[in-house]
């Protein structure tokens, strides 16, 4: 048992004995008197689904809990004092200067230092409460093996265990200071002169990487810190370095270390930190040429779907280099979905027909570097004829041979990886780990904004809670059948949910005898080529949800983050692990497919499908 202190005002709802203010003179009595007297600090910043498992684990040996929070958007701060810490906002600087900050502001004569995604295993906790019983040392510091989980393993080898650290000490034992070159990246907690350091033999638990996915974004964020502190070092590159250093970092891991050990999951920690090895020393080797460029730009001139599951790409320049202008090159059609988008700085319209050699040329007048999302012929000889430096496209397209200078060497047609990621993978020739930056969709929605609504004539209101069906496609890929819309559109009228049917101008001829049947029946809107592209898209945020097949008003519906049903055929390439919509909703795919050309998809099922939709939460499932 601990003993009460009398200076104690009972527990908040976390169970952390609430602790008046005191003079450091009463501090030193309540140590000689009771032992060790803790405070734990955190420094955390969206780290709501790890902070519970951390702040538990503390529960019965901190008299006090800190969290310094940097700017958070998943409701940390509130969450953090729920479980019954302090909670301070501070905007981050370095990890080392965040942490001395957070120790700065404790009340207790001790200190243990916690990351967000760490927690005391349930033998340093025991180690801990005993430690506390026994009589104080001053001016001493204690360090720990640290424990890694990885996507479901521990892992024990490859350089990651015992991976000791010091995270308990006597208040003005030492500080934190940057472990790297420059200091962005690594820090680790120094002694001052005459501090001793003693030892805990159990573990910190440390719960990094639940998914694949996690372990991309850390790496590709410690890889862009590391360049930085490795450029304000003075530290440079060269085209062969950051393949040295990724087959070093391999061997040393996997082998010398023994990672092999771990089995596949030290394979992969082993793979991902060579990965990151290179992009750390690519970054640098790239560093000159990102700080003089101004203007880069995206090319896609084919469909509007096309071009709304390449806006991801700009968002991911604004983020990895936020002081270029981007420049969206595209087809007029796709003006005005491009338009609401707030990623872009500047469009530049490709109008096929009316435009010369050297009217082509001027779209790229002043660009630096530019990324051919779609490998159009006519626009990369202009690109190479007006003098772009940086012409990046696929490999496996004959005209990147001639004008491409920069080529992604992989399959694009029969790869089952969205198209959005693929994108993200020709951003790597600019020299930015962009795909394993963003490596999800929640990532690509994220990097997406929108302006709130288009100039011009509003659409009607009351589109609140209609469902929005989009049957026409123009032919990009297998549809579902007028017939089985019209069905879907009685089913949902029969339970009293409004439907709107839109389509273009050109697919209202075939649409007509369905329109004309459905004339006058009450809460159905018939909007078909009745509204402008910009118009379609601020409906397409107002409805609950929009059922179509792969075709751009489906992915402006998702994008904006209307939940939407998507219909698809199972392979490829019409597959929807390519084309899928970026947002939330439902994908329902099928490889049959009807004579006429329809996919084979029942009205039940997908009538089925909108009702989960509607009564989601926003989430995707595909």
């Amino acid at each position: 048992m601990h003993p009460k202190v009398s200076h104690l005002r009972g527990c908040n709802n976390a169970g952390f004995p609430q602790r008046m203010r005191t003079c450091h003179d009463v501090k030193q009595a309540l140590r000689a008197t009771f032992g060790f007297v803790l405070s734990v600090i955190i420094i955390a910043k969206n780290e709501s689904h790890n902070l519970p498992r951390c702040l538990q684990s503390v529960q019965t040996v901190a008299e006090e809990v800190i969290v310094v929070d940097s700017d958070s958007t998943d409701g940390t701060p509130e969450l953090a004092e729920s479980l019954g810490a302090r909670v301070f906002q501070r905007p981050f600087t370095t990890y080392a200067d965040q942490k001395n900050w957070a120790a700065s502001q404790a009340t207790e004569p001790f200190i243990l230092s916690l990351d967000a995604d760490e927690a005391l295993s349930e033998a340093l906790l025991a180690d801990i409460e005993a430690w506390k019983s026994r009589p104080p040392h001053a001016n001493a510091a204690w360090s720990m093996p640290r424990l890694t989980h990885y996507c479901g393993h521990w892992i024990r080898h490859g350089g990651w265990y015992p991976d000791r650290k010091i995270r308990l000490w006597s208040a003005g034992a030492g500080e934190w200071k940057p472990a790297t070159e420059g200091g962005m990246l690594h820090e680790s907690w120094a002694p001052h002169d005459g501090v001793e350091v003693f030892e805990f033999d159990s573990d910190l638990l440390h719960y990094s990487y639940h998914t694949t996915a996690d372990h991309h974004r850390q790496f590709a964020k410690f890889s862009l810190l590391g360049a930085e502190d490795a450029r304000r070092a003075g530290r440079t590159s060269s085209s062969l370095k950051p393949v040295a250093r990724a087959a070093f970092q391999w061997v040393k891991q996997a082998i010398v270390q023994w990672g092999l050990r771990d089995g596949r999951a030290g394979l992969r920690v082993a793979k991902w930190s060579a990965v990151a090895a290179f992009w750390k020393w690519n970054l640098v080797k790239a560093a000159p040429s990102h700080r003089a460029w101004s203007r880069v730009a995206i090319v896609r001139s084919d469909a509007l779907g096309d071009n709304i599951l390449t806006l991801p790409l700009a968002g991911a320049l604004r983020r990895l280099l936020p002081h270029v202008e981007v420049v969206w090159i595209c087809r007029p059609y796709a003006r005005p979905v491009v338009a609401k988008s707030k990623v872009v700085h500047t469009i530049r319209v490709w109008e096929e027909a009316n435009m010369d050699a050297e009217v082509e040329e001027s779209l790229f007048a002043g660009v630096d570097a530019v990324v051919f999302a779609f490998p159009e012929p006519r626009l990369l000889a202009a690109a190479a004829r007006a003098g772009v430096r940086v012409r990046v496209a696929t490999g496996r397209r004959w005209v990147a041979f001639r004008w491409a200078n920069r080529r992604m060497w992989r399959s694009r047609k029969r790869t089952p990886e969205h198209e959005t990621a693929q994108g993200l993978r020709l951003l790597h020739g600019l020299g930015l780990p962009a795909r394993w930056h963003f490596p999800e969709r929640e990532d690509w929605m994220d990097l997406l904004e929108w302006h709130t609504s288009s100039a011009g004539d509003p659409v009607p209101e009351g589109l609140k809670g209609a469902v929005l069906l989009h049957p026409g496609n123009h032919g990009s890929a297998n549809g579902w059948s007028l017939a089985r819309f019209e069905g879907l559109a009685k089913a949902l009228l029969a339970e009293g949910v409004p439907v709107v049917v839109t389509g273009s101008p050109q697919e209202r001829s075939a649409l007509t005898p369905w329109l004309e049947r459905m004339s006058g029946t009450p809460s159905f809107t018939d909007a078909a080529g009745a509204w402008t592209l910009a118009q379609l898209m601020d409906a397409l945020v107002q409805v609950r949800c929009v059922v179509a097949s792969s075709t751009g008003p489906l992915h402006m519906a998702a994008a904006q983050g209307t939940p939407t049903v998507g219909l698809y055929r199972s392979v490829a390439p019409f597959w929807p692990e390519r084309w899928g919509p970026l947002g939330p909703g439902e994908v329902l795919a099928t490889s049959e497919v009807e004579a006429a050309g329809g996919l084979n998809l029942s009205v039940e099922d997908v009538l089925a499908a909108v009702h989960r939709v509607r009564a989601s939460d926003g989430t995707q499932s595909v």
